[in-house]
């Protein structure tokens, strides 16, 4: 009897797994990037790369729309009046250079789509009339970048290497004053890209306020970003527990990190995590048996069974699923976001509190060799002891698919659909 019982359950575990692993989730996932079922061979596949450009034609058609609905001189004087303020609180800058691209027709529109996106964002509920967007345009030759030059009729600029529609004033440091960024003969791509960086960032803190967004010309933001953010500033970087709030120190903030990096690793973090799905897995197997096994004795070595069963199962969806998909759920809530500490990687969109430039800057622009500017502001923050955070999921979408620093260098494909309509990658199957 025991024996027969045994089996019953064992064929019963096998039903269960087989369905869950072999045929619901490939079905579910088969098109599910950064899932175990993800089809590999749409990596690399050349229909994969027209259909990534065929979906960003489609928004940059709907950036091109958004701005053109705009009052003629309307956003300018809108944001004229802002950076006249005195209550400034959030200064947005968008780095953007000029990428060279085989086809001479393409319409890349990077830049077009990360401006519409933060335009809509400094107008929302929590920041508008306290948020100053620019496009800070590093582009050897300004005039040739068509895009921002577009942008000119829709928001404040500054270029490097050319003109800026609001007065900078010079700073104290030699090595800041912005007739050095323009003058300066820059050795390297690297060298380049982290005086561009330096440039832009003392543009954004000479209006005074009290963070600087930095944002990079490929980085859409999330509908989210504002909720979220101010959420964030409010509570994990802001004491509340005396009589008066106050500002906790920080370095950064990082509102994106590359999702291929982002799936679960021999992290202690991320394990600790794995375990508590599993944990909570095992808890829903056992209310599930308490609910639905009844006229039985149920001891305590079968609680623990089922347990371990669904702590497996559980365990193994999400490894399945990945971590990138799984963590989609927290976008319900702002409190559900996880803040943590911060990975050295990638400078896409970075919050930053005004009091940290002018050292970050200074540091920056004093090192003898060059590397990717993100190395160095770690290597800053490293050197400071000063913390640094980081927002997960994602509130910035990275659609850069060709770099800059490299050129014609196509980018791995995988975390560009990420964020597509379930039917354009099912027309990558059909294709």
């Amino acid at each position: 009897m025991a024996r027969s019982s045994f089996r019953r359950c064992v064929s019963t575990v096998a039903i269960v797994y087989m369905f869950q692993f072999l045929l619901l989730l490939p079905i579910l996932c088969y098109n599910l990037p950064f899932s175990s079922y993800f089809q590999a061979s749409l990596r690399s596949n050349n229909h994969t790369v027209n259909i990534v450009n065929h979906v960003n034609h489609q928004r940059v058609k709907s950036a091109y729309s958004y701005f053109k609905r705009q009052i003629p001189g309307g956003n300018l004087r809108y944001y004229d009046s802002v950076g006249k303020s005195s209550d400034i609180f959030l200064t947005v800058a968008i780095v953007t250079v000029g990428r060279t691209v085989k086809n001479k027709s393409q319409d890349l529109g990077y830049v077009l789509q990360t401006s519409a996106g933060i335009d809509k964002f400094a107008k929302s509920h929590h920041f508008s009339r306290r948020t100053f967007v620019f496009v800070c345009n590093v582009d050897l030759n300004p005039e040739a970048h068509t895009e921002a030059a577009f942008l000119k009729k829709y928001l404040p600029f500054s270029e490097r290497y050319g003109l800026t529609s609001f007065k900078l004033e010079d700073n104290d440091q030699i090595q800041n004053n912005f007739s050095t960024y323009r003058t300066k003969k820059n050795e390297s791509k690297y060298e380049k890209e982290t005086w561009d960086y330096s440039y832009c960032l003392n543009v954004a803190k000479s209006f005074d306020p009290e963070y600087v967004l930095m944002v990079e010309d490929d980085a859409i933001p999330h509908e989210d970003l504002g909720n979220v953010l101010k959420y964030t500033l409010g509570n994990h970087l802001t004491d509340n527990t005396k009589s008066a709030p106050q500002r906790k120190e920080f370095a950064y903030l990082k509102l994106y990190y590359p999702e291929r990096w982002q799936g679960y690793a021999y992290e202690a973090l991320k394990i600790l995590e794995l375990v508590s799905v599993g944990c909570v897995g095992g808890g829903v197997t056992i209310a599930a048996s308490e609910l639905f096994v009844k006229n039985r004795r149920y001891s305590y070595k079968s609680k623990l069974s089922h347990f371990l069963l669904g702590m497996l199962f559980f365990i193994l969806t999400a490894e399945f699923v990945g971590r990138q998909n799984i963590m989609e759920i927290r976008r319900l809530s702002k409190y559900l976001y996880t803040f943590r500490q911060a990975s050295g990687c990638c400078t896409q969109a970075v919050l930053y509190p005004s009091a940290i430039v002018d050292p970050l800057t200074t540091y920056l622009t004093t090192l003898t060799s060059f590397e990717h500017t993100d190395i160095s502001i770690y290597d800053f923050t490293q050197q400071t002891s000063i913390p640094t955070y980081q927002l997960e999921p994602n509130l910035f979408y990275h659609i850069g698919m060709q770099s800059t620093l490299h050129k014609y260098k196509i980018k791995r494909l995988e975390q560009f659909l990420f964020h597509m309509d379930s039917r354009d990658i099912q027309s990558l199957a059909e294709g």
